[in-house]
């Protein structure tokens, strides 16, 4: 079945828009994402098996749910029964809904634990991070990025996005990245506002000059994790309450409009003016318009992607076990500004971090 898919998608690129094609897809890369979460755990590599306990213990579980309610030292063990356990406890907390459960329970593809073969690959990352980054000097996922040159041969460039600065800036560093040091078959990998970057970054390659379109001739996926593409309620609240903290800001000032000199105001009105115009506001509130679900609708709208390119998305939901003491009131808040989602991962929707546009419908959106 491995082999005719892959004869498939080399004979027909647009195979991924097939639905039983994709769904076989989608079962081998969920099945693959347990799979190395099985094998960090038997092998003790970072913090994997204090996750485990952890959500064992304390997450929402189905009604059917029939597994182990503790971790224990034989639950590390690589014997096919406890394996088979593991593997049980691993569907039950990587997955939240229930019907996503219940499915993979019930997928003999998931329990035959499948690895990739062993061996390098001819294949480059481009990373892109969300935010509040340091670019090429990052450290983020840093263990995971060595592990990858180590056992894979994959290296993995850092574009230089910069942090609180507009999709723009940071789209055009990426593909600054893409034309400077890959020189092999490669695919993105964005977190949070790098999603969107690198959304953004691919559009202007594939919608630019015959070189900028050269670059995605290589081009061959994209990883989402965690996606802000979609905008977040953060970002537009707060454009809101900018925009009303301004307003009020000069309804204050007014009333010393009477009792000061004019050269005072001007003063007032030229330093203020400064401090807007100057090139970290500019940045900031480019920054903080873009992530908008209005700065997302705009990008989407005006964009073209790669339609024959596939995409992967991790999702997150915060349950009370999972939510850092730090996190705790830009959670609560988010569920205050949301109307349309019960859940989220503190800084967006499920529904919004989808590897799609939810605010544009066109052909871009079947993406």
């Amino acid at each position: 079945a491995f082999a005719r898919c892959r004869a498939a998608l080399k004979a027909h690129g647009d195979c991924f828009g097939i639905p039983w094609f994709k769904a076989f897809w989608v079962r081998n890369y969920d099945s693959l994402t347990v799979v190395s979460v099985l094998r960090n755990a038997q092998q003790n590599v970072d913090r994997t098996r204090c996750w485990i306990d952890a959500q064992v213990r304390y997450a929402t579980k189905c009604d059917s749910y029939g597994g182990v309610s503790e971790t224990y030292d034989k639950l590390w063990s690589t014997d096919s029964r406890c394996e088979a356990c593991l593997v049980d406890c691993l569907i039950e907390i990587l997955f939240f809904e229930n019907s996503d459960r219940e499915r993979y329970r019930n997928d003999s593809l998931m329990h035959l634990t499948i690895e990739e073969p062993p061996g390098h690959y001819n294949f480059t990352v481009v990373s892109a991070m969300g935010v509040i980054t340091e670019g090429a000097a990052g450290t983020e996922m840093s263990d995971t990025y060595t592990r990858l040159l180590e056992l894979r041969g994959v290296p993995v460039v850092r574009a230089n996005t910069r942090t609180l600065h507009s999709v723009d800036y940071n789209a055009e560093e990426i593909q600054r990245a893409v034309q400077e040091h890959v020189r092999t078959p490669w695919g993105w990998v964005g977190y949070s506002q790098g999603c969107a970057n690198a959304f953004r970054a691919e559009a202007l390659m594939l919608q630019g000059t015959p070189e900028q379109q050269q670059l995605l001739n290589s081009f061959r996926c994209r990883q989402l994790l965690f996606s802000a593409a979609n905008g977040s309620a953060h970002a537009t609240c707060g454009a809101w309450k900018l925009l009303r903290a301004l307003i009020d800001g000069e309804r204050f000032f007014k009333r010393f409009q009477a009792t000061m000199t004019a050269s005072t105001q001007l003063l007032g009105l030229n330093l203020l003016q400064n401090v807007l115009c100057s090139r970290v506001g500019s940045a900031f509130f480019g920054s903080v318009q873009s992530m908008t679900h209005e700065g997302a609708r705009r990008m989407w709208r005006d964009s073209q992607h790669c339609c024959r390119v596939p995409s992967t998305s991790i999702i997150g939901v915060i349950e009370e076990h999972t939510l850092p003491e730090c996190l705790q009131m830009l959670s609560r808040v988010l569920i205050e500004q949301m109307e349309y989602s019960k859940h989220q991962d503190t800084q967006v929707a499920p529904e919004d971090a989808v590897a799609h546009p939810v605010g544009v419908l066109n052909a871009n959106q079947e993406l």
